[in-house]
């Protein structure tokens, strides 16, 4: 049985899982010399791409994928609206969406730049605590993180664990491949560019929803 559908189940019996952690330091390289505090991190269970939610949640509720597929189009579409002019949007029990803005370069005087030079930083979530509460108490079990690096590994084996990942997983994300192989980010971004150009994945999604999946 695929990870995906053991969670199905288990969720349909209420089987408790557990959320595993691993802990790290901060790795600050200004305090090298120093003992820093450790933080807790989750280690990732994989990653439940669009496609496998929808079918997740039409086989617990009872709704049609197509009936899911398009709610949660109709949301994103008036989200997408209504943040568009500058409101903050509730949606649900989930939380409150806003947008943040940057400015191309650090001003100091308020004429020294115009609204050509501002441009959207990110879209926030504030989850709303009937949410966060909903979660807790979490089960935590602390096991080493198979995600940890010593950094050495060649670019055949930063493919061989992301193709190893896809195969089990259905896809993976940048933040996935950088936990599988102790790469920093902009290697990451390297790698995976050559790997579509090479086609063993391609990229789905956009945004912070970006996905690849292996090429068959």
């Amino acid at each position: 049985m695929k990870k995906e559908e053991l969670f199905i189940e288990q969720k349909r019996t209420n089987v408790a899982m557990s959320v595993y952690y691993d802990l790290y330091t901060s790795g600050n390289p200004q305090k090298h010399d120093e003992q820093q505090p450790l933080y807790a991190r989750v280690i990732p269970s994989g990653t439940i791409d669009a496609k496998k939610f929808v079918e997740m949640v039409s086989k617990a509720n009872g709704f049609s994928e197509a009936t899911i597929e398009g709610c949660l189009q109709a949301v994103t579409n008036e989200l997408q609206h209504w943040l568009s002019q500058g409101w903050t949007v509730e949606v649900g029990e989930l939380g409150h969406f806003s947008l943040s803005l940057k400015c191309e370069r650090p001003v100091m005087e308020k004429k020294e730049i115009r609204s050509p030079s501002i441009h959207l930083n990110k879209v926030n979530l504030r989850i709303n605590k009937k949410f966060r509460e909903s979660l807790e108490p979490l089960q935590l079990e602390r096991m080493e993180s198979p995600y940890r690096s010593n950094n050495n590994l060649t670019e055949n084996e930063c493919r061989t664990r992301l193709i190893q990942h896809i195969n089990e997983q259905g896809c993976i994300t940048r933040s996935d491949f950088m936990r599988l192989t102790g790469i920093s980010r902009n290697k990451a971004i390297e790698l995976l560019k050559e790997y579509q150009e090479e086609g063993i994945i391609r990229k789905y999604g956009g945004g912070k929803t970006v996905v690849y999946l292996k090429i068959q």
